[in-house]
């Protein structure tokens, strides 16, 4: 693969040290948090590349950044018996994390898997003391009808990828399955899938209005808003709740367990 040679991963830099997201529409992480240790992989999964597309946002690191520790790619599936990646596409080139010129970068992936993975420095390169701390967003956006929260998030983020891109350095997202509109337009709240102002991720909408106690019945109370991704700039807060029936009467447990909310709107100045 261009740009990985002899440096393409041929399977996980640690088995001890690794994270699997799964089930996940939207979320963010610290990398301080996920890779404490050297070597460390991240890797978030699409449920269904048919049906989803991967967008992410990196706030990249100010200081004590090392290109030759951090990677950035997708892949399809891996082989355990081999210990390699199939359908492996690098994004080192795309987001360009230790370039702090552009302080954000941005990527669309449309595969199984994608993966942010930590190894060990080259050899005789001292690790600094600076960590180089980066910050992480994700959303799993669906091709078909998504659902607002992530078409708000997602528009916010492609004006933000296309004012910072130039000839050398391209938009890391192509295409978004949103209408970016300004204002947005105005939605009915009778639409079974809005909930308090929020557009729920992979809802159905109920087909018996008039049942539509019942139907809630089996859910508990949604939970507290999580803290929002960013202080300023634009972020994304979700909360979730938990189906309460019996795996027979799971039909009452209908919608998600998971929605979000942008937060933060106001530019960072």
């Amino acid at each position: 693969m261009k740009g990985w040679s002899g440096a393409a991963p041929s399977g996980p830099e640690s088995d001890s040290c690794s994270t699997l997201v799964q089930s996940r529409f939207f979320g963010f992480f610290l990398s301080s948090s996920v890779f404490p240790t050297v070597p460390c992989s991240w890797t978030l999964q699409n449920p269904d590349p048919r049906r989803y597309t991967i967008f992410i946002k990196v706030t990249k690191p100010t200081e004590g950044c090392m290109p030759s520790q951090l990677r950035i790619f997708q892949y399809e599936s891996f082989l355990e018996t081999t210990r390699t990646y199939l359908g492996m596409e690098s994004f080192d080139e795309v987001v360009k994390l230790c370039e702090v010129s552009v302080p954000v970068g941005f990527l669309e992936a449309g595969k199984q898997f994608l993966q942010i993975r930590k190894g060990l420095p080259h050899s005789g390169v001292e690790i600094q003391d600076a960590d180089g701390n980066f910050k992480t967003e994700y959303l799993v956006v669906g091709k078909r009808n998504p659902s607002m929260a992530a078409c708000q998030m997602l528009c916010q983020w492609l004006e933000d990828c296309l004012s910072s891109s130039t000839s050398n350095r391209p938009c890391g997202i192509m295409q978004i399955p949103c209408q970016c509109w300004d204002p947005p337009p105005q939605l009915s709240a009778s639409d079974g899938c809005f909930h308090n102002g929020v557009y729920m991720e992979s809802c159905k909408s109920s087909s018996n209005e008039n049942g539509k106690d019942e139907v809630n019945a089996g859910w508990s109370v949604w939970g507290r808003w999580a803290q929002c991704s960013s202080e300023c700039g634009g972020g994304i807060q979700t909360r979730t709740r938990t189906c309460q029936s019996p795996p027979e009467e799971s039909f009452l447990c209908e919608g998600v367990v998971e929605e979000g909310q942008p937060c933060n709107a106001l530019s960072c100045t």
